[in-house]
């Protein structure tokens, strides 16, 4: 009879350790949510404005990311600090959305101006034309954004390559 209580509270202990470990992983993926800002799925609401990246543009800088100029045909955002955190941002792949239009873009520079509230993504004039914004009101716009559950991968590997033609990422008109 000994033996059994004792394997049954072996048993036991087990079990409440193993449940115990569930908890604390669960808690840990939790946390791990919550530090990361660009996390597959969740829609963002940001206030997108315009900017040149070409030599001699808006910023005068190259981008944060690769230290390059980019061409103003390109689908590509910078974000302010809290989404760009750090570099962590650099070229993940975003998906913006105005009105019943969406596009994807790449990450490649921070917004560090004074004028940079936390919720601005500075678009290429190519992302304004993809969205099909009127030029009429070109410069402000309210947008949201995510980044597409099929482009995020865990760690750098989330970080793609647009270099295909603006018509390539355009999508279908959500309904």
């Amino acid at each position: 009879m000994k033996q059994t209580t004792i394997l049954f509270l072996v048993l036991f202990i087990i079990l409440i350790s193993n449940a115990q470990s569930r908890d604390k992983i669960v808690t840990s993926k939790q946390h791990v949510k919550k530090r990361s800002l660009l996390v597959s799925g969740n829609i963002t609401q940001a206030q997108m404005t315009i900017s040149s990246f070409e030599k001699g543009g808006d910023s005068g800088r190259p981008s944060d990311c690769d230290g390059k100029y980019h061409s103003n045909s390109e689908l590509i955002v910078a974000l302010s600090s809290r989404w760009y955190n750090k570099g962590e941002g650099c070229f993940f792949v975003i998906k913006i959305y105005y009105h019943d239009k969406s596009v994807k873009a790449k990450v490649i520079d921070e917004c560090r101006s004074k004028n940079c509230p936390d919720n601005i993504v500075v678009a290429s004039t190519a992302v304004w034309e993809a969205l099909q914004v009127p030029q009429s009101e070109w410069g402000e716009a309210v947008v949201t954004f995510s980044v597409p559950f099929e482009d995020f991968r865990s760690g750098s590997s989330s970080r793609q390559s647009i270099s295909s033609p603006i018509s390539s990422y355009l999508e279908v008109p959500l309904l």
